[in-house]
């Protein structure tokens, strides 16, 4: 009776160790900070999906996967192998297997040694800039926004009634190599390759092209989606009047599937978010 009894102890221990949940990492900061809704000072571990909010003091998380920095007054759902940014800003760095999500964007660092900021401004606004290292920004849906090379600072804006819209409007050079028409967009560094009329009047120029998706269509190689273009404009020097979306010539605006894409001024380096490019918290 005494050995089935501790059978049924030892079992019962060995089945409690493996339901356990595993850490993911450790949060420290040199103030206050809440796990879940649990106030907390100094350090915490941190499992899969536990909610870390930031009050005066910016806190750190050290995951397997890389370092995350939140700043101060955020809140972020944190997992093994991403951070759902809530509220406030948040750094990742050093963190390849690591990716954000914040409103209805996908932000993933391309490199190992990368370091991206994103900044949730609004319910619909975020704002991305990738310190070192490149980044790429995608919807829900895995459609390629853009593509941040190191220094590139850009604001998405998805307003509510824009779910699910195919429309895109771009502007760059345009390009025709093995046949293909391709327009390479100067705001978010995407390729999307192009499809209408009279398009062989605007290779090798600067134009705007306004249209939308193709869903389901394989773009050629070196493009991200493949546009249905409606109209399309000349712009730059001798081009005559703005284009038709009432943009001043050479603004810094592209809307993809909905989403408005507009370069920041300085980037979010300059509103001096961190202080530093030092994680340590303070």
């Amino acid at each position: 009776m005494k050995k089935t009894v501790f059978s049924f102890l030892a079992t019962s221990v060995l089945v409690a160790i493996w339901a356990a949940p595993s850490s993911i990492g450790f949060v420290r900061s040199a103030g206050d900070f809440r796990v879940d809704g649990s106030l907390v000072r100094g350090n915490s571990t941190i499992f899969d999906g536990d909610v870390v909010e930031t009050a005066a003091s910016r806190s750190v998380v050290q995951l397997s996967g890389g370092q995350l920095t939140l700043a101060p007054e955020s809140r972020a759902k944190i997992y093994h192998d991403r951070t759902v940014l809530e509220k406030g800003t948040g750094m990742l760095r050093d963190a390849a297997a690591q990716l954000f999500q914040a409103d209805s964007l996908q932000i993933a660092p391309a490199a190992k040694d990368s370091v991206v900021q994103v900044d949730v401004k609004s319910a619909s606004r975020v704002s991305v800039y990738a310190f070192a290292g490149s980044a790429q920004v995608r919807n829900s849906s895995g459609l390629l926004l853009a593509s941040l090379d190191p220094g590139m600072a850009l604001d998405f804006d998805n307003p509510p009634q824009a779910s699910g819209s195919t429309a895109v409007t771009l502007t760059g050079m345009v390009s025709e190599p093995n046949g293909n028409y391709f327009i390479t967009d100067s705001t978010t560094n995407t390729v999307a390759q192009i499809e209408g009329k009279d398009l062989a009047k605007l290779v090798g120029k600067r134009a705007t092209v306004q249209g939308s998706l193709i869903p389901g269509e394989t773009p050629a190689a070196g493009a991200s989606e493949v546009v249905s273009v409606a109209t399309a404009h000349i712009v730059g020097a001798g081009a005559g009047a703005a284009v038709a979306t009432g943009l001043s010539v050479g603004a810094k605006v592209a809307i993809i599937g909905g989403i408005t894409v507009a370069g920041t001024v300085g980037g979010l380096a300059a509103a001096g978010t961190f202080g530093s490019s030092s994680a340590s918290p303070q």
